[in-house]
């Protein structure tokens, strides 16, 4: 059976939600998709989920603009968790309409998924070229040709507004309940009844008298200029001034004399960091004679090698490693003898190559400091540019700011009036609602002495029943207890030679089980000294085996040491070839840091002085502007212009590069990809004519072994018919007793 319209919607919006192009690629993710795992997808429907979801990855950019404007236009209606459903929608009704067909992309519409008001708004968006022209054809021109935008999509869906209007008088009765005309009037419904809400029947407030303004003068009276004004000067002032600080710095003077302060016993009492210094240097001196500190001398490198006396689990843990290293010389050997060949060729290949890619790494890390120096210093270079830049913007932009900000404060001031009045007219409803508030808290009160008696009642019967059931309780126990108290005869004579007669299999007497325990124990310790005497005949052996294990283990040392001190003396003079190398290398690289950074420094000093130089020009021209403002709105309507125009070419320049980067990294992927293709062919063919060489060859050394054996095995059995015969011609037997003839012994005598 097929899915009806609305499972099918949910598949594909499922689908595209939970694609993600970072984890896994389109192809591969249709096919492991678990939603189009369910076996009662017919083939028709798996190809339209496929179609559905192919478009919406590849058209991805379009379909977010328009799913993005929408939210943004209607965001009352749309339903953001609903964007998969409104992008696949989207897709058809752009992109597949005439192919899908009006009658069934209606049953999609208008099968129940989705929010029918959202879909209302999102088809009257769509066939409104008006708001796509404002909302979101600009975006559209951003990605796409203008001419297709135009064209192919909004004049292409417009040559369906007549058949796709019922579609939308059928979604809009459902979203309103109303079906609005050409000319915006409602058309005739069905009345519904509808609930009447009527308001509460509280108290009206008074109407409360407003004020009559009190009249604020403006007349401003101004005072006449003293007399005193005109006939003193600055500098008379500034003399005054002077002449009276003198006179009060010396009555201060005369106050506070320095012989009058009283002198205080405590100013020369010692403070506690000098008690703490004393205390701490008595410990010291005291526990000098308890500290242990040794003279340490300069080290002196022994001139004898020590004697280290080993035990028996170093001489078994070296005589382990050297049978491990004895046993891969030969599997080594073995191999030799079997293969005709080693691996020291290849494994001094691997050494050199691994020493080579060392090398490479090394240098390719020491590379990567220096590019990080440079780094490091551009982006200190570019920090401090960038706060110079900063400030030479800051001292452009603050007079402007400072315009902007007396602006603010009038427009502060007028918002401040109008909160202090709405303040006032506020005050006088705060009456009501504390008078309700009391009411409402007094009823609670009652309420809640009502609930408190109740309580109080219910905890007293509780406690009644509780009492009786505790003396219930401890009636219980007492007569417990004394049935317990009853005392109970139980003993029984105890005869050590009497079997227990408890109804197992063995039981024996008190007196028997000590005698077998007697019996038992002898034999134990008898073993016990067997057992000892067997350890201590192999200990011995053991030690003596020991002993000549420690004798070839020196032997081996004495000769290993020899080998590793040439080994170390080879090694030491690789490194220091390799770090005077090293060190070439990294000054080349430093001079080359260096010199870059004298350039990037260069280039940012000419940036510096173009913008102080742009910055001065633009200054002077809106100097200029400023007497005419329709001007210097002509002007920054050009510079607008021009600033789009430019990103359009930039972005247009940008996009054209990129394409072509990446028609070029197509050509060479396919012509590597070929290229490695018939090289792998080839290397193919070079294997497979080696290993036919190789079978040949081998085959013919084995045919040629085995006709040398064959041909020695018959010359042998050969021979020894030839020996027999002679020896029975002229003995009448053969020298073996069991070659078939009758066996004589040959007398003493003879």
């Amino acid at each position: 059976a097929q899915l009806n319209r609305g499972k099918l919607l949910q598949k594909c919006v499922k689908i595209i939600e939970t694609f993600d192009p970072k984890k896994t690629t389109v192809d591969s993710y249709i096919q492991d998709a678990p939603a189009l795992q369910d076996k009662g997808l017919s083939d028709i429907e798996l190809k339209f989920i496929h179609q559905v979801f192919y478009g919406c990855v590849r058209y991805q950019k379009f379909l977010k603009l328009f799913v993005t404007s929408f939210l943004y236009r209607c965001p009352t209606n749309a339903v953001r968790s609903e964007q998969g459903l409104y992008m696949v929608l989207a897709y058809l009704l752009f992109f597949r309409l005439e192919e899908l067909g009006v009658g069934e992309f209606r049953q999609f519409f208008t099968c129940g998924y989705g929010t029918t008001t959202a879909l209302h708004a999102l088809i009257q968006y769509a066939l409104d070229v008006e708001a796509l022209e404002n909302w979101v054809k600009v975006e559209w021109c951003k990605v796409y040709d203008v001419k297709y935008v135009e064209e192919e999509i909004i004049n292409k869906l417009q040559g369906f507004a007549l058949e796709l209007k019922p579609v939308l008088e059928e979604v809009e009765y459902k979203a309103t309940g109303t079906i609005r005309a050409s000319d915006s009037t409602l058309m005739p419904t069905k009345d519904k009844r509808i609930t009447s809400p009527k308001p509460f029947n509280l108290t009206k407030p008074k109407p409360r008298l407003i004020p009559e303004p009190e009249a604020i003068s403006r007349e401003v009276k101004a005072l006449p200029v003293p007399a005193h004004i005109h006939s003193t000067s600055l500098n008379e002032v500034e003399q005054q001034k002077k002449q009276r600080l003198a006179e009060e710095k010396q009555k201060v003077a005369a106050k506070y004399d320095p012989e009058d302060v009283p002198k205080l016993a405590s100013a020369a009492r010692r403070d506690g960091s000098e008690l703490e210094e004393l205390a701490r240097r008595l410990e010291a001196d005291r526990m000098a004679p308890c500290t242990f500190k040794p003279k340490i001398g300069r080290y002196v490198p022994p001139s004898e090698e020590a004697v280290v006396r080993q035990n028996v689990a170093s001489v078994l843990r070296e005589d382990s490693l050297l049978k491990q290293k004895q046993a891969k010389e030969y599997e080594v050997l073995k191999r030799y003898e079997q293969d005709l060949k080693d691996g020291a060729e290849f494994h001094q290949w691997q050494e050199k190559m691994k020493e080579q890619d060392h090398l490479e790494e090394e240098r390719r890390v020491q590379q990567r400091i220096v590019e990080m120096q440079l780094a490091r210093e551009s982006a200190i270079e570019a920090f401090e540019g960038q706060q110079r830049r900063k400030h030479i913007l800051a001292t452009h932009q603050r007079e402007e700011f400072k315009s902007e900000m007396e602006q603010k404060k009038v427009e502060d001031e007028e918002d401040l009036m109008g909160k202090q009045r709405l303040v006032k007219d506020l005050q006088a409803d705060r009456e009501l609602a504390r008078l309700a508030e009391e009411k409402e808290l007094k009823a609670k009160a009652d309420r809640a002495e009502e609930l408190r008696r109740e309580k109080e009642a219910e905890a007293e019967r509780k406690r009644r029943e509780d009492e009786q059931e505790l003396e219930r309780r401890k009636d219980l126990i007492r007569q417990i207890r004394a049935l317990e108290k009853v005392p109970v005869e139980r003993f029984k004579q105890f005869d050590p030679a009497e079997e227990p007669c408890q109804g197992l299999l063995e039981e024996m007497s008190h007196a028997e089980l000590w005698e077998r325990l007697k019996i038992v124990q002898a034999r134990q310790a008898q073993e016990l000294q067997e057992k000892r005497e067997r350890q201590i005949e192999k200990k011995l052996e053991k030690q003596q085996e020991l002993t000549e294990k420690v004798e070839v283990l020196s032997k081996i040392r004495e000769r290993a040491r020899e080998e590793s001190r040439t080994r170390y003396e080879l090694v030491k003079k690789k490194k220091e070839e390799e770090a005077l190398a090293q060190q070439k290398y990294r000054e080349e690289c430093i001079e080359e840091v260096a010199a870059k950074i004298r350039k990037k420094k260069m280039l940012k000093r000419e940036e510096e002085q173009r913008l102080r130089t742009e910055l001065k020009e633009i200054s002077i021209k809106r100097q200029f502007l400023a007497a005419n403002a329709e001007m210097v709105e002509a002007k920054k309507h050009a510079e607008q212009q021009a600033g789009q125009d430019r990103e359009a070419r930039v972005r247009q320049a940008t996009a054209l590069s990129a394409q072509r980067k990446l028609n070029e990294i197509k050509s060479k992927e396919s012509t590597l990809r070929r290229t490695n293709r018939q090289n792998a062919h080839e290397e193919y063919k070079a294997m497979h004519a080696d290993v036919d060489d190789r079978l040949r060859r081998a085959t013919a050394a084995n045919a040629a072994l085995k006709t040398e054996i064959l041909q020695a095995n018959q010359t042998a059995r050969n021979s020894q018919r030839t020996l027999e015969r002679a020896l029975r011609d002229e003995l009448g037997h053969s020298t073996s007793k069991y070659s078939g003839g009758p066996f004589r012994a040959v007398p003493k005598s003879a």
